[in-house]
């Protein structure tokens, strides 16, 4: 957030505009003022504000629609929106309510009223700024750990697209395919707790080194659970190693105990590393990998359906041989 706060404030009536912004500039706040929607909608993209307050009815962009093209962008979604009012219980403000309107101001305001509710909304922008920017530590980390393994280099990011991808194509609800997307980025991450020596061992793990190695997705989940923007993807760090006949770690789920996304999670996890070189073998190709999940899935390890499904998605067409 800035040293001072910017607020962009909307409104085709002339006279109430200039009399909010003399208020605002008053307040110690910067202020950007704007007496169209479209013109507003613009620069907020542009300006990025820390605050919003918006008119709802006037030319060209009412301020719901305003305000539900900002919530529907990563980049300005977190910003308050305050919309002024000149109506009570009505059908315009169930709609505001809707597109993400954050608070209600109505005309005419209190000037006391305006600036307390301005100072909380910051309160908490400021909130969500602090956890946005320990969400991106995590991130790094996720990828610092990564980078530690020349062969593993982009298997999150892969991972993550093919989930988010499945998730999709499937039609699975907005909050579960955020949990695949940053899942992916995440599964591995308990890793950082995990030597080195078991890490890179180039030969099979001795019966001690496996039980050590098969603790990173508990050590993920704990990593990551005090930030409450990845918990719906708390699930996928935990129990993207189960399988469904019970045999998998580290809590031995089975059967519809295993979250959906982690089923999925796992079939896209176990692909990915088919398909990609490592240090005792060459990348397989897509159908031998499918194969293999094939008859993974036959022994009641992962889910049929959702492996019929992945491979939809995933397997590349052959090109057909012409013949003249």
């Amino acid at each position: 957030m800035r040293n001072i706060p910017a607020i962009l404030i909307a409104d085709d009536d002339a006279q109430a505009l200039g009399v909010l912004e003399q208020i605002l500039r008053g307040q110690g706040y910067a202020v950007s003022a704007y007496h169209d929607g479209v013109s507003a909608c613009e620069a907020i993209f542009e300006e990025k504000p820390d605050v919003i307050i918006i008119d709802n009815f006037m030319p060209g962009m009412s301020g719901t629609e305003v305000c539900r093209q900002v919530k529907l962008h990563r980049e300005t979604r977190m910003i308050p929106v305050i919309m002024l009012t000149g109506y009570a219980r009505s059908r315009e403000k169930l709609d505001a309510i809707e597109a993400g309107v954050d608070d209600f101001l109505d005309k005419p305001f209190k000037v006391i009223e305006l600036t307390t509710r301005i100072k909380s909304l910051l309160r908490v922008k400021r909130m969500n700024e602090e956890l946005d920017s320990a969400e991106r530590v995590i991130f790094a980390l996720a990828g610092a750990i990564e980078a530690k393994d020349a062969y593993t280099q982009g298997h999150t990011e892969r991972v993550s697209q093919l989930a988010l991808k499945m998730g999709r194509f499937l039609e699975l609800s907005e909050e579960d395919q955020n949990a695949l997307y940053k899942g992916g980025i995440l599964h591995d991450i308990g890793k950082i707790a995990i030597p080195d020596a078991i890490l890179n061992k180039p030969g099979r793990l001795t019966e001690e080194e496996l039980i050590t190695f098969r603790t990173h997705p508990d050590r993920g989940e704990r990593i990551c659970k005090p930030l409450h923007s990845i918990k719906s993807a708390l699930s996928v760090i935990r129990s993207h190693h189960e399988r469904l006949d019970g045999s998998g770690y580290p809590d031995r789920l089975s059967g519809s105990q295993i979250p959906v996304i982690a089923r999925i999670m796992a079939i896209v996890d176990i692909y990915d590393g088919l398909t990609s070189a490592r240090s005792y073998r060459a990348a397989l190709p897509q159908g031998q990998a499918f194969s293999i999940l094939e008859e993974e899935a036959a022994h009641g390890w992962w889910d049929t359906a959702i492996l019929a499904e992945f491979k939809r998605i995933v397997m590349v067409p052959q090109k057909r041989l012409l013949f003249v």
